[in-house]
């Protein structure tokens, strides 16, 4: 399955953001930690900052997560960024046959087992937090990055 990078790219940039909480951190900044470009990295603090995750203070330039980073799960920066649609996870060429046998109830059957899939990928991730990334992190930074892969 393909997706963009707007997600783990806005994950990135939110893990940044908390851990160089002192500093103003630029799209510029952002960009040479992520690889998106600068103008991408500022679509993407207008998305997090309209979904209530990020506080962008204008004329200073300051950005802070806007809520405790334990209150803010993968699926909030998800549905942020990328939106929730199966169809837009999962596409079916659309010129599918309706006088076929299969072609005419194919997209209705499996389209319910998509949507169960994109479900179950959002109760995982409803359930990891930014704060769960940043002691992940705590521990990376610790131990090593032996220790750190799982």
């Amino acid at each position: 399955m393909r997706m963009s990078t707007q997600f783990t790219v806005s994950v990135q940039m939110l893990m940044l953001i908390m851990v160089f909480n002192d500093q103003k951190m630029t799209s510029e900044m952002l960009s040479a930690s992520t690889g998106g470009n600068p103008v991408m990295i500022r679509q993407l603090f207008g998305k997090l900052k309209d979904a209530g995750i990020l506080h962008i203070s204008t004329g200073k330039g300051a950005t802070a997560l806007a809520k405790d980073p334990a209150e803010i799960s993968l699926w909030d920066v998800y549905m942020a960024v990328e939106g929730y649609c199966a169809s837009e996870l999962f596409k079916f060429h659309p010129n599918i046959s309706e006088g076929c046998q299969i072609g005419r109830f194919f997209k209705d059957i499996l389209s319910v087992h998509l949507d169960e899939a994109v479900q179950a990928m959002a109760g995982k991730m409803s359930k990891i937090s930014l704060a769960q990334l940043l002691a992940e992190w705590e521990v990376c930074q610790h131990t090593g990055q032996d220790e750190c892969v799982r």
